[in-house]
């Protein structure tokens, strides 16, 4: 069977990533300009240099492949491929300009692998204290590299189907195949756009300046994290504040294209709904537990205990990362419950991460079959569904095959954590906020960090983020070495 699926394989083709990898970096030479401008508004003209430099490179590095003449057709590795490239891209040309508001190579690094993937998670101590344009930099790349970026891609790569559902995680069944495609995509921007403007026009209205209501909004609707507060959200110091920032959190771990459909039509029964309720669950269950750990374990008035449980667990199940208490301070019992949360995360096609709610309940239904299966007749033709739709066998695959790579990638890197001394359980928390891109850090990650971990996070958070299937055909050598179809 492996070599017949060998003999199967086509490499990708050069002039196909140039081309499809060319438009997606003039996309982000466009991206970069941004904080380019909001650094000069800022007075910040070293700063504002770097990001225009960077600007600059990056088109004039692209435009000659742009207009190349490719085959229509895209291979499903080169659409993966491209989309690596495109994430690898925009990481590696920030950390420049992360340089110059004083931080070391490797932590730039870092700073930019978090903010491009949507993670959050930082080396920094202090934020207060780094230049303007460099904390709306940070968000601004949370804002794109959520499902924004995506849809860009998808934009670009339209008619790869099987690449399409990877990323966007849902299936397009529709004749038309890239109408679809364009019709998803100004849907999804639509809702985005929606979700971020207005939070963002509140929070300005009551009272919360400028740059302060900006960084926190796309943070939040791309369920990052960042914050330009050393304290993250509870510096705002306002609770109908934190409550909007709160809502925008869990908006953007709600399916998008759900609120289109909603509009448009109404609710009907769906996955999408079926998801949603499931993600309500999820979070009503880790609030409690919070609550209960807190207020028993460390405490807390009810009240109290009651307020930090939802915010934590908000923030862990959107994998948002956005924080207001030490999570150092929490016992074992609350960092097992937000491992899970995090782990699960929140709706495919939302711009959350973790393995999603979608899938396991997939889980959830293959497991309630394998019960009642010995108790069929032979004969017997039943098939798990869910939403009142059979689970396909593709989607069958595909959960088994990111969970079992998840859990291999995450023993993998949380290993090494133990291995240079750090607590089991610390290292899994942080681990899988890195996999899951939330965010949240156990105290581990810092500027002291050994570099080999903040590599390993790293790598983590790409995973996470391209769901690691992606990342892993971008490493295989097949994928780049091997016969090829004809160019053109």
């Amino acid at each position: 069977m492996n070599e017949r699926a060998s003999s199967l394989m086509y490499a990708i083709r050069g002039p196909v990533i140039l081309k499809y990898a060319a438009q997606l970096i003039l996309v982000q030479a466009g991206l970069v300009a941004l904080p380019a401008l909001v650094a000069l508004l800022y007075q910040e003209y070293g700063l504002s240099l770097r990001f225009g430099m960077v600007a600059v490179t990056l088109a004039a590095l692209a435009r000659p492949f742009v207009r190349w003449s490719v085959p229509a057709h895209i291979q499903v590795n080169e659409a993966l491929t491209v989309t690596v490239i495109a994430f690898l891209v925009g990481a590696v040309s920030l950390v420049y300009p992360f340089m110059g508001a004083g931080l070391p190579f490797l932590d730039a690094l870092f700073e930019a692998v978090s903010g491009i993937t949507t993670t959050g998670l930082t080396t920094l101590s202090e934020v207060e204290d780094k230049p303007k344009g460099f904390l709306f930099a940070r968000s601004w790349m949370q804002w794109y590299g959520g499902l924004g970026f995506v849809v860009l891609v998808i934009a670009l790569l339209m008619g790869v189907q099987p690449a399409n559902r990877r990323l966007l995680g849902q299936e397009l069944e529709r004749e038309n195949a890239i109408m679809d495609i364009h019709s998803h995509a100004r849907q999804v921007t639509q809702v985005y756009l929606i979700l971020t403007l207005i939070p963002m026009a509140l929070l300005y209205l009551m009272g919360v300046d400028g740059l302060t209501a900006v960084v926190h909004v796309l943070s939040a609707v791309s369920t990052g994290g960042f914050s330009n507060f050393n304290d993250s959200l509870a510096g705002l110091n306002s609770l109908p504040a934190e409550f909007v920032v709160s809502l925008v959190v869990v908006s953007g771990a709600i399916s998008l294209p759900l609120y289109y459909r909603f509009y448009r039509h109404g609710l009907s029964r769906s996955m999408e709904l079926d998801e949603t309720l499931g993600l309500m669950a999820c979070l009503f269950f880790a609030g409690v537990m919070l609550m209960l750990s807190m207020h028993i374990k460390e405490g807390m008035d009810w009240d109290i205990a009651a307020l930090q449980g939802a915010m934590l667990a908000m923030s862990a199940q959107t994998t948002t990362g956005f924080s207001s208490l030490d999570i150092t301070r929490l016992d074992a019992i609350a960092k097992v419950v937000m491992i899970i949360a995090m782990a699960t995360g929140g709706a495919v096609g939302s711009t959350a991460g973790g393995l999603k709610i979608l899938r396991v309940l997939i889980l959830l239904k293959l497991m309630h079959y394998a019960v009642q299966k010995p108790a069929m007749p032979d004969h017997s033709v039943v098939k798990p569904r869910l939403a009142g739709k059979t689970i396909a066998a593709e989607e069958i695959n595909g959960v088994l095959t990111l969970l079992g790579w998840g859990l291999a990638l995450m023993v993998g890197s949380w290993l090494p954590f133990v291995a240079m001394g750090y607590h089991p359980l610390d290292s899994l928390f942080e681990v899988v906020s890195a996999l899951a891109t939330t965010g949240l850090s156990s105290g581990i990650t810092r500027a002291e960090l050994q570099p080999a971990l903040k590599l390993i996070l790293c790598f983590d958070m790409l995973a996470g983020r391209l769901e690691i299937v992606a990342l892993l055909v971008f490493l295989y050598p097949k994928t780049w070495f091997g016969r090829r179809v004809r160019e053109l």
